[in-house]
């Protein structure tokens, strides 16, 4: 009998530990897929030249920098093994992600079971927010990862049983309560030992981590108001972990103090309902579905949650309200589960409330929300345990058929856990497949660059740390010219740009994050009078234009009126300056248009220059508002004449011919053209001249 019983568990726990591994396993497989297909972004760009420095260097950056140093570290000396290929660089947090899985198991394990610690490893392991995060060459997962670990090590130091160890008073009772001692105290002081360094690593990860300390520390709080012995001992652990890992980033604190009081957030303004739900969304989502198709997993997820939580409590006040002895084993567990689910509920609610409090709400920081994932999904994982534990019975069967018994119970668990997983595949096929949600490219940027770059090109960027990612993908030609970041007045615009204009005949020009970088928009403007705007089109949040910086010479007087018919002229092209001639593929050509109405305008027109024959579609254009965008024509006085700067861009592949260059006024909302009116011509465009493309 004893030996059929020993089977029959180590039959069980080769079926658990196999799942697990199937688990890891496929968390893995999810992290890896496609690691390399989207270029990298913004902020990663910025991890990849900060881990090609020194280690005096990174951290000197670092001291500038809103993110402590750690993570470059750690990726400069993951980068020196592995290399500085996408794949490489964000291996790193390939790694970091397969090991909050694990955990998160551990931690699930810990406090409800090893089955919910499987569900809730599973749950993290096909989290888009998880998943999104493991494949970027940022800190984000390693924050996670570091209060996940902590935690799961604080869960272990303070035993949430609450309640003592029974044994016989035998000789053999005090052996096997001593053995038993000296293993937990041996295990107690590892955990220790990783609490201290993994809050220590979570100090030097990112300077939101204090949230996830404040949470932990109230989960402390609560655990010593039921504790039935050893309070203060625990406690003075407790105090003394906090401080040795507090003392271990005592070096780093004045410049995180400074960091921290000086970093400005601007905020994103939205109402504190639809604030909450957009965050709620990313935890369970992550950023890849949109509200209307995420708020099916969104319940379920929640759902599972408040299940677990209530069902962990609901059975620890049944046992209290029964007045089990503190002994009996069933009462000590219902506590532990019910306190562990309010635990969990204050680590996954706190850093998210606060995040609020401090009026941190801004999608750049809801990723610091992945905290907030591992408990969250392990309050689902109880969710769904109780709701088989419900459906089969409190008890286990007796006789032949428990080993049916167990089975049936896994395999609702894991049919449960499936459909949640289900649930959240359309976020990961957004992930990897659907264009709308792909990192900034900047790879292909700097392949069209380079495609179409010259002699006297150069690259420009508006807004910091583009140079970094541009130049990771952009290793020759053009020159890549950083500019100042927010620019205080016109004045110092013109010292940045007055000697690239002169240098360079042709710009690339990098619009990214405005909001932040030149709120005024100082350098556009300078460029929309001082430079001539021949192309621009939007790559993911990049905006790229393209500008010629040479002036024609050739000026003529035209005086055609753009209007309704022959009632009355609304607007006059007063004179036009191009050069008309032969062009090669890739050149530029400008144009000076001066406009002038004879009256205030109320609606937007826009102006289109064609380049192509008189009857068949352009091969090149340019439409858009005058001077840039920035004088609309409904901003137009009466009599005022407007200097439109902008210029025509012959792609390469363009055939070879003679074309004429036609220019026309039309309204933006329908696009209806606007007639020539008075003797310069008819129909609904203007021959300028024609030019020889070769």
């Amino acid at each position: 009998m004893k030996s059929t019983r020993l089977l029959r568990l180590s039959a069980a726990q080769i079926a658990h530990t196999a799942a697990l591994l199937v688990v890891v396993f496929l968390g893995v497989a999810l992290r890896v897929h496609k690691l390399d297909a989207q270029s990298l972004w913004y902020d990663e760009g910025n991890s990849a030249r900060i881990a090609e420095r020194s280690l005096q260097l990174i951290i000197e950056g670092a001291g500038g920098d809103i993110h402590p140093p750690l993570y470059y570290v750690a990726l400069h000396y993951w980068r020196m093994a592995f290399g500085e290929s996408e794949a490489a660089l964000r291996s790193l947090s390939v790694l970091a992600g397969a090991l909050l899985v694990v955990f998160t198991y551990l931690a699930g394990r810990s406090l409800f079971g090893s089955q919910t610690g499987l569900i809730a490893a599973a749950l993290v392991a096909f989290s888009p927010f998880a998943v999104y995060y493991s494949q970027e060459a940022r800190m984000y997962i390693l924050l996670a990862l570091a209060a996940t670990a902590s935690t799961w090590a604080l869960f272990g130091i303070l035993d949430f049983r609450l309640g003592t160890l029974r044994v016989d008073s035998t000789p053999a009772g005090n052996a096997l309560k001593s053995k038993i001692t000296n293993r937990k105290s041996k295990i107690r002081k590892s955990k220790i030992a990783l609490y201290v360094l993994a809050t220590a690593a979570g100090l030097y990860t990112q300077y939101a981590y204090p949230f996830v300390m404040i949470a932990q520390g109230i989960c402390v709080l609560l655990w010593l108001a039921f504790a039935r012995q050893d309070r203060l001992r625990a406690l003075g652990v407790y105090i003394a972990m906090n401080v040795v890992a507090i003392a271990l980033f005592l070096p780093w604190l004045p410049i995180a103090i400074r960091q921290v009081t000086s970093w400005t957030v601007t905020p994103q303004h939205e109402e504190l309902g639809a604030a909450v739900l957009d965050a709620y969304r990313w935890l369970v989502t992550g950023r890849t579905l949109p509200l209307d198709q995420a708020l099916l997993p969104m319940v379920v997820v929640g759902g599972l949650a408040s299940i677990g939580l209530l069902s962990a409590l609901l059975s620890a006040l049944w046992q209290a309200l029964r007045q089990r002895t503190a002994g009996d084993q069933a009462s000590q567990r219902a506590s532990q589960h019910g306190f562990a689910a309010v635990a969990l509920a204050v680590l996954a609610a706190l850093p998210f409330t606060l995040l609020f409090v401090f009026k941190l709400y801004r999608e750049a920081y809801l990723k610091f929300l992945l905290v907030c994932a591992p408990p969250l999904l392990t309050l689902a994982a109880r969710g769904i345990a109780g709701i088989v534990d419900a459906a089969f019975g409190w008890r286990a069967s007796a006789g032949r058929s428990r080993g049916f018994f167990i089975l049936g119970k896994g395999l609702a668990e894991g049919a449960l856990t499936c459909l949640v997983i289900i649930s959240l595949a359309p976020s990961l096929d957004n992930l990897y497949n659907n264009p709308a949600y792909a990192r900034d490219d900047y790879r292909s940027i700097a392949r069209m660059v380079a495609q179409n770059a010259r002699a006297g090109d150069a690259v420009l960027f508006n807004a910091p740390n583009q140079w970094e990612v541009f130049t990771y993908y952009h290793h020759e030609g053009a020159p890549a010219i950083a500019l100042p970041y927010r620019p205080e007045n016109e004045a110092a615009v013109a010292t940045a740009l007055q000697p690239i204009v002169e240098q360079y005949t042709r710009l690339f020009v990098l619009y990214y994050g405005e909001r932040e970088s030149d709120p005024e928009s100082r350098f556009e403007r300078w460029l929309a009078t001082h430079a001539f705007k021949a192309d621009e089109q939007w790559i993911g949040n990049i905006r790229l234009a393209v500008y010629a910086t040479h002036a024609p010479k050739q000026a003529h007087d035209i005086d055609a009126g753009f209007g309704a018919g022959d009632a009355s002229v609304a607007i006059t092209l007063r004179s036009d300056a191009i050069d008309l001639d032969p062009r090669s593929n890739g050149d530029l050509i400008p144009l000076q248009l001066v406009w002038r109405s004879n009256a205030s305008l109320a609606q937007r027109y826009k102006v289109f220059v064609h380049l192509g024959p008189a009857d068949a579609p352009p091969v090149a254009q340019n439409d858009a508002e005058p001077v840039g965008g920035f004088r609309p024509t409904t901003t137009w006085q009466a009599g005022e004449e407007i200097v439109d700067q902008r210029a025509i861009w012959i792609k390469p592949g363009t055939p070879a011919g003679t074309y004429g260059l036609y220019i026309g006024v039309y309204d933006s909302a329908t696009g209806q053209r606007l007639a020539i009116t008075g003797s310069t011509g008819a129909g609904d465009r203007l021959l300028l001249g024609t030019i020889l493309i070769r």
